[in-house]
């Protein structure tokens, strides 16, 4: 224990225990027009949200999250319009199909340029498919058709199909092709039936990590999650996880450990970033990690596949992820008014793990250092994706520091009243570090080392909770304008990135960084009483002054030319939307849960 702890006294503080509780308070949100029900815990976007508008709002100090409230939505999430963007319910299922052709044909030329872009893009971030297979499936689709001799892995092929077209590089000319109605129209054709519930299989996982990711492309999180779990309990069938089914030097053999790793990655970091548990148990798990192996196949796209370095390390990040989801963030973590006196050994010592994380890795992977040589595109994507899961692990290790100082007028006040041994400026230094290191690293390779990421929308979720840490500190910058304009510049190299983003969820980053540009004009306005400050960011940062600060987000917006035909009526990507899943829909409560739902509003799936 530090021999300089200021507040000892806490542990025997109950209302320290109360405002520990707190801090790990979720968000729960129906839809009662379907009865569906979501809920987000205290590590999610979602329950960061509130935390961020009561400090713009200087609410009442101390005042709870879990204090009952009226009206059907919170404050902060209404205000930014989040809440429509939560349930898919009118953009899956039959509705959605209907609004597509029921067969189209797609020409060979632009399929092949899909398949290309899958694998520049998407496979070295999950490298579970082989290019030579899904070549081989395409061609029998132009093939005579033979009866009984169905398309092999036709569900396969229509997904990378489906993530190819939402990350291809459209030029001017070929705008005409719509690739994101392709998009929608290849995603809407593959089953998702019985069938891979009932006969599991490696096709089945695969399937779900495709699903998986082409939700986080349209920023849908929360289905991204339950394509995630299915892909896991699928995989747990099979015995993915253990050695006596995934052991042995054979090519297939290391293509199933390198699936199971790769879905541990995926299904943990969404699971933190979700708030919510993991399906998977790390004291069920031998399955060792795939090491590297030579090329066993002359074809494109197959050095992601063997050399596992990227892969190894990731999984090393999602484990410390589970235990930062449940020994910082779960209320299981302070069953008693001792375990809050652990906090601070506990998030050291999972720093050093973190940081431990980076000692052996290529220099191809280095993203701490931005003078390493530009590397092949597989390297530079596998490079972003290490340097955001590791930024953005680090920066949920400390933000809870962060959300304590909502509860009082400053942090100075927080750490007198309420830190106890925890020293909550370097925490936040901490937390704030990681978020400006992750934007810094995402404008380096968005302008410089390779630009036609910025195709790829499944990333941007990272870094608007990375621009929404900084802005939250912000809040707490009205004395320190030197400190305020520096964090203010990596602010707008963050929305310089999501506004040169070319696919986010529905839309373009542009009506996202706009949003993100309403809020952080609210910040300064929001920020401690020192005049000169607010002047200084608004002075160096003209885009400041040109926004309406009481703007609200368009509640009829105009819809996207994509996805669908020009006669439907959809919704525009709202600011945060990032951190949570999409919504079509227009009726949904959203309600900080405190004893329970209320009796009135209990969602008609928890029956």
């Amino acid at each position: 224990m530090p021999g300089d702890c200021p507040n000892i006294r806490l542990i025997d503080d109950p209302a320290h225990y109360k405002r520990q509780y707190e801090l790990r308070a979720g968000i729960g949100v129906s839809n009662p027009d379907t009865g569906n029900f979501q809920f987000y815990g205290p590590s999610s976007g979602c329950a960061f949200l509130q935390r961020i508008y009561q400090r713009i709002q200087k609410l009442p100090a101390r005042e709870s999250l879990l204090t009952y409230r009226t009206g059907p939505v919170p404050d902060g999430l209404l205000k930014w319009g989040v809440e429509r963007f939560m349930f898919t319910a009118d953009a899956d299922g039959d509705l959605r199909r209907s609004r597509l052709a029921a067969e189209a044909f797609l020409p060979q030329a632009l399929g092949d340029v899909f398949i290309e872009a899958y694998f520049r893009i998407v496979h070295p971030q999950m490298p579970v498919l082989v290019y030579t297979e899904i070549i081989d499936s395409w061609k029998q689709m132009w093939e005579t058709p033979i009866r009984g001799r169905p398309v092999k892995n036709q569900e396969i092929l229509f997904m990378v199909l489906a993530l190819g077209a939402r990350v291809i590089r459209l030029k001017k000319s070929e705008q005409e092709n719509r690739a994101d109605e392709w998009a929608e129209y290849f995603s809407s054709r593959v089953s998702e039936g019985s069938i891979f519930m009932q006969e599991p299989s490696v096709k089945a996982v695969n399937l779900m990590l495709l699903k998986a990711m082409y939700s986080l492309q349209l920023m849908r999180q929360n289905d991204a999650y339950l394509y995630l779990g299915h892909a896991t309990r699928t995989a747990m069938v099979l015995g993915l996880h253990r050695s006596q089914v995934t052991g042995g030097r054979e090519p297939h053999l290391h293509r199933l450990r390198h699936t199971f790793w790769i879905m541990y990655v995926f299904e943990r970091l969404s699971s933190v970033y979700m708030g919510r548990p993991s399906s998977l148990s790390d004291n069920q798990i031998d399955t060792v990690y795939p090491e590297d192996i030579p090329c066993y196949k002359d074809e494109p796209f197959h050095p992601p596949a063997v050399e596992c370095t990227w892969t190894r390390v990731m999984a090393d990040i999602a484990k410390l992820a589970d235990h930062i989801s449940v020994d910082v963030y779960s209320p299981a973590s302070i069953r008693s008014l001792a375990d809050t006196s652990k906090v601070e050994q506990t998030l050291l010592e999972y720093d050093a793990a973190l940081q431990a994380t980076t000692r052996c890795l290529p220099e191809y992977l280095h993203f701490f250092d931005e003078s390493v040589p530009v590397g092949e595109d597989w390297q530079e994507i596998q490079r972003l994706s290490l340097g955001f899961a590791y930024n953005i692990v680090r920066m949920l290790l400390y933000r809870p520091a962060l959300v304590l100082t909502t509860f009082f007028t400053s942090t100075s006040e927080a750490q007198r009243i309420a830190a106890g041994c925890i020293r909550l400026q370097e925490c936040i230094d901490n937390s704030t570090a990681a978020a400006r290191n992750l934007i810094s690293l995402a404008h380096d390779v968005y302008f410089r080392r390779f630009p036609d990421i910025r195709y790829d929308g499944a990333l941007a979720s990272y870094m608007v909770s990375a621009i929404m840490t900084l802005l939250y500190d912000v809040l707490n910058l009205g004395t320190e304008p030197d400190k305020a304009h520096e964090t203010f510049a990596v602010v707008e190299q963050g929305i310089r990135c999501l506004d040169d983003i070319e696919h986010t969820g529905y839309t373009v980053g542009k009506v996202l960084s706009m949003d993100l540009m309403k809020v952080a004009k609210q910040a300064v306005l929001a920020a401690d009483p020192v005049v000169d400050t607010n002047q200084v960011l608004v002075d160096s940062f003209p885009w400041l002054d040109n926004l309406n600060p009481t703007t609200t987000i368009d509640t009829n917006p105009v819809p996207t030319p994509y996805m669908y035909p020009p006669d439907g009526a959809f919704p525009v990507l709202g600011s945060l939307a990032a951190d949570v899943a999409m919504l079509s829909g227009s009726q949904v409560n959203c309600q900080w849960l405190s004893n329970g739902l209320d009796p009135r509003s209990i969602p008609g799936c928890l029956h």
